[in-house]
Parts: C-alpha cells; sequence; structure tokens
C-alpha cells in the first residue's frame, strides 16, 4: 500500500504572489515553482517578499527537483534567494530556463542546474515520481501545467493558464491530453483560481492587435506603449502595430531589453529587419515615425515611463502630439500611484489612451467558464483550489460543486496547512511554518521583524534624539537637555522641545547623582520619559535614541 500524498503550500494559497508548491510522498518530494511578492504598505524598506523554507528542513523531505510552470516573477523570482538552500535542479521549459538564467546571471556565486522540461507527452523520472508538462496558453510564453504521476494517479497543477483558442504563437493549450488524463485518473487537480470571480470566458490574446494599430495609426507625434515586460505576445503585437504604421521602434527599460533578447535567441519574436532603434538614437527619428515601448506601467517610480513621465529621461521628450498607450491592467493597491502617472504624461502635452477606454489588455487567466471546463476534462478524484486570496479560493471551489465534485473531496487550505489524500479521502493534515522572509533586493539581505518595526515607527512617528551631557565624575547634569526631532513636530513647533527639554531636566535632577553616573540606566529613563512626554503632549509614539555624554 503506497503511503498517503502530502501537499505542502508554501506561498500563493490565500494570497496573490510567492507561489510555491512542495508534492510529497513519503519523504520523496518535488517542489512545483518559487515565485516572490511584493511588499505591503508598512513594510519599509523591502524590495522583494520570498517563502519561508525553513520547515523544509524540520519535514524531513528529500527533495528532488524543482518544476516551473511559467517563467512570472511570481512563479520564478524566489529562485536567486532560494536555490542555495533548495539545492535541486531546476526543470523549465525555453522561454522560462531563458529567464531563469538571466535572472541568476546578476550575481556570479548563483549556479543552477537548469533541465529541460518535457511538454512533448515524454515523461522524466525525477525521484520516484515520473513528471512531465503540458503547454498551455497565458500572457507569457512557454507555460505549461505541471503533472506528477504518482502510484494514486497523476496530480494535475494547473499554473496559470487560459484557453486562447487562437494565440499568438499558435501554441494552444492541449486540452486533448487533459482529457486523456482524466481517462486515465487524476488523483489531485490543483487548479488556479485568480479569474474564479469572473462569469464566461476571457477574450484571446490576439483581440488587442486591431486597438492597438488603430492607435498607432492615428497618433500624429510620438508612440510611447507600456505593457509587462514578460508578455512577449503583447510585445510582438505591438512591433506589427508600428511596422503597419511605418513606424520604427525603441525599447526603454532593463527588463525589455533582457527579455526581448531571449525571446529573439530563441527565435520566438518576428521583427523585420530595421524596425529596431537604439534608445540612444531615436533623436534622429521623426516623432510621427517613432514608437517606443516602456517599462513602468504601475507607475514604478524607477521605472522607464516614470522618468519620460516626468521629464527626467535622457532621451524621450514627451510633447504635444504624442501618445502614452497603457496595455497592461491596474495591478490592485496602485490606482493612485498610476493616476499621478497620467497626471504628469499630461503635463507635458502628451495623451493616454488605456484599457478603460479600448481593447488594450486581456488577462492572462482562465474565467468561470475555462476554469470549469478544466475540472470537466481532468475530472479530479480531489479537488484544490490554489493560486488567490481566500474568497477567490471559495469561489473556485463552488465551481468545482457545480461540475459534480462531491464537498467531501474538495479542500482549502492556505499557507503552512499541509493537506493530505490517499484512498480514504483528502483532509486536512498537520499545520507547519510557511512565512515570508522580506528581502532588501540591492544586496539580498534579509530584513527581520524587528527592522520592518522600527522603520515602521520611523516612518509613522518619527524619531528624537536626546543628548544629557553629565559629569563623570559627581554625576551632575552639564546643562539643559538637547533635543532633536525628525518627522515629529513642524518646524514652528521648536518651543515644544523647549518645554520638553526643560521638563526632562527637572525630571533627572530629582533622579540624583548615584543614578545619573549609571549610563545605561540614565538612558533607559531618558527614554521612557521622553516617549511619556511625547505620548501625552503630542499624541505621538516616536523612536526615541538617548545620548549620554560623559566629560
Amino acid at each position: 500500500m503506497p503511503q498517503p500524498l502530502r501537499i505542502y503550500p508554501f506561498g500563493g494559497v490565500g494570497e496573490f504572489g510567492k507561489n510555491m508548491m512542495v508534492y510529497a510522498l513519503g519523504k520523496d518530494a518535488v517542489i512545483v515553482d518559487c515565485g516572490m511578492g511584493f511588499p505591503e504598505p508598512g513594510q519599509h524598506g523591502v524590495d522583494v517578499v520570498v517563502p519561508d523554507v525553513s520547515a523544509l528542513q524540520e519535514l524531513g523531505l528529500k527533495l528532488h527537483a524543482l518544476l516551473l510552470t511559467h517563467g512570472h516573477e511570481d512563479h520564478i523570482g524566489g529562485i536567486p534567494y532560494l536555490l542555495p538552500q533548495l539545492n535541486v535542479p531546476v526543470y523549465g521549459t525555453p522561454m522560462t530556463l531563458g529567464l531563469v538564467e538571466g535572472k541568476l546571471a546578476e550575481d556570479k556565486k548563483l549556479k543552477g542546474d537548469l533541465r529541460p522540461l518535457p511538454e512533448d507527452g515524454t515523461r522524466i523520472a525525477v525521484g520516484p515520481f515520473e513528471v512531465e508538462g503540458i503547454p498551455v496558453t497565458h500572457s507569457i510564453m512557454d507555460a505549461v501545467s505541471v503533472v506528477i504521476h504518482t502510484p494514486y494517479g497523476a496530480i494535475v497543477h494547473t499554473g496559470d493558464f487560459k484557453f486562447d483558442l487562437a494565440p499568438i504563437d499558435g501554441r494552444s493549450t492541449q486540452l486533448h491530453r487533459f482529457s486523456a488524463l482524466g481517462d486515465a485518473g487524476v488523483v489531485l487537480l490543483a487548479s488556479d483560481s485568480t479569474n474564479a470571480t469572473r462569469s464566461g470566458s476571457g477574450p484571446a490574446e490576439r483581440s488587442v492587435g486591431p486597438a492597438l494599430k488603430q492607435a498607432v495609426m492615428q497618433c500624429e507625434g510620438k508612440v510611447v506603449v507600456t505593457t509587462f515586460a514578460s508578455n512577449m505576445f503583447r510585445i510582438q503585437q505591438i512591433i506589427d502595430a508600428a511596422v503597419a504604421a511605418g513606424r520604427r521602434v525603441a525599447l526603454a527599460g532593463r527588463s525589455l531589453d533582457r527579455n526581448t533578447d531571449i525571446a529573439q535567441r530563441l527565435d520566438r519574436l518576428n521583427i523585420p529587419a530595421g524596425t529596431m532603434v537604439n534608445i540612444k538614437q531615436v533623436a534622429g527619428v521623426p516623432p510621427e515615425k517613432l514608437l517606443i515601448i516602456a517599462t513602468g506601467s504601475q507607475g514604478e517610480a524607477q521605472a522607464a515611463l516614470a522618468r519620460i513621465a516626468q521629464g527626467r529621461h535622457p532621451n524621450i521628450k514627451l510633447e504635444v502630439g504624442d501618445l502614452v498607450v497603457f496595455s497592461s491592467s491596474n495591478i490592485p493597491g496602485n490606482e493612485r500611484t498610476i493616476a499621478g502617472l497620467f497626471n504628469h504624461i499630461y503635463r507635458r502635452g502628451a495623451r493616454v489612451l488605456h484599457a478603460g477606454q479600448a481593447q488594450l489588455h486581456v488577462s492572462g487567466h482562465a474565467q468561470a467558464h475555462e476554469l470549469k471546463t478544466m475540472l470537466h476534462l481532468t475530472r479530479p478524484k480531489y479537488f484544490y483550489p490554489v493560486h488567490g486570496e481566500y474568497r477567490y479560493l471559495v469561489e473556485h471551489k463552488l465551481l468545482g460543486r457545480a461540475v459534480g465534485i462531491p464537498e467531501q473531496n474538495i479542500v482549502i487550505a492556505e499557507n503552512g496547512q499541509s493537506i493530505v489524500a490517499d484512498e480514504q479521502g483528502i483532509r486536512l493534515g498537520e499545520p507547519f511554518a510557511a512565512g515570508a522572509v522580506f528581502v532588501d533586493g540591492m544586496n539580498r539581505d534579509e530584513i527581520d521583524d524587528l527592522v520592518l518595526r522600527d522603520r515602521r515607527v520611523l516612518a509613522e512617528d518619527g524619531i528624537m534624539t536626546v543628548m544629557v551631557v553629565v559629569n563623570q565624575h559627581n554625576g551632575t547634569l552639564l546643562g539643559t537637555p538637547e533635543m532633536v526631532a525628525k518627522g515629529v513636530l513642524h518646524q514652528e513647533s521648536e518651543d515644544k522641545l523647549n518645554e520638553a527639554a526643560e521638563g526632562l531636566l527637572a525630571h533627572l535632577e530629582q533622579s540624583g547623582q548615584e543614578f545619573l553616573s549609571d549610563v545605561d540606566a540614565a538612558k533607559e529613563e531618558i527614554r521612557i520619559w521622553t516617549r511619556r512626554w511625547c505620548k501625552k503632549n503630542l499624541g505621538r509614539h516616536p523612536m526615541v535614541v538617548p545620548v549620554v555624554i560623559e566629560v
């Protein structure tokens, strides 16, 4: 009798981002995806959030491989930070591995054993498992669903997918293979819940092309188009629109340069000779003959589009008659930043065209009808909704019930809650530690909770430095304490600091000389008194840094 299957969600379930799932049979295990997320408000100075994998050692699992569904950051962005700990070969499709290779190359100390994941129906042995990839359509090239064959049947981990019947590159979702797996027996379907709340089916990526061409044709000046740098299907359609309008194309953004170069090396982009122009040479191209593809659709401060909109880009200046096209969606939480970007663009004299005005963007995720189709094709014994916040998981669960999967065969388990599945059923297992690691992306240092707490205090309540000079021989105060506040008081409220300094002076004089001669005790008393004074008189809780100088 085989041992039960155990599933450990380390990220991406009950949240959007940092997707990472571990599937185990006994002590043998494989990982699917290793993504990153972005910091939430209040996580000051954090550049990247990745899964905390410290529990893997406690679980005692023997890891055999990291299997990748596709190359979006929320599925591969954690690899540079976690691969040294995982120490396993990485399997993926050509575009996915190309993106991973580019990320690893940024740090010369990082090495990866990158191997192809078959997507032609061939199975490869990974530990006691056999694995394969099934091509699916998504908003990035070479996406696959990962299939893990076990003694109980196949585990199908869909990754991000949609059913695009007319894909730009002709590489469609292979419905017949999902159906064949359903015939043979799928023990578990772990399926993307991102668009579970959207009814019907999503439009094809190809539907964006006509709106792009119309916008470019009608513009009398230069055109700037911003989109997600990994969406090479969109990049292809933007280039096609430029060629149709007789324009040359320049790329603005490091990630865009890197991803486009990878796609060209893999012969996955069709760019006519003479179309591209270096961004540093665009001054020689008439505005009506130029189209720029720029990164920064979410308003990122240092991205190319923000610098263009604010007039800070060294090579591109917006003018009256120019058009900026947003061929993207707004990631929740970025609305105000993007609206500010719009205003900067209009201040330069240019106009904005976005997806709310024309068919300039489509989602890469399956909607309700497509999700139900995946359930019909695979006919899983057990169903596990993944990728999304809790409400999305519940909505996806209801879709599973609507197609006939029994309630007891559907499980909802967020990060840190293991699942056990065998011939007797599927159920929740033991909880495990599955938190997040906060990373400063510049030097890959981990940031702990105490540092985040201090940064939050500094950002919200400011900092006060209190300097007290004490005679080291007799413990007497030499003058009034000096206070410096940053982010606590308005400039015109300096008299408040003088009031606080006089109050602290009186308090310390009452404490006695013996107390003041103990520097550590004096520092703590100064800190506590100042915090209490600020709370009572200012209604704030600044960080207080006491400095006691003995002379």
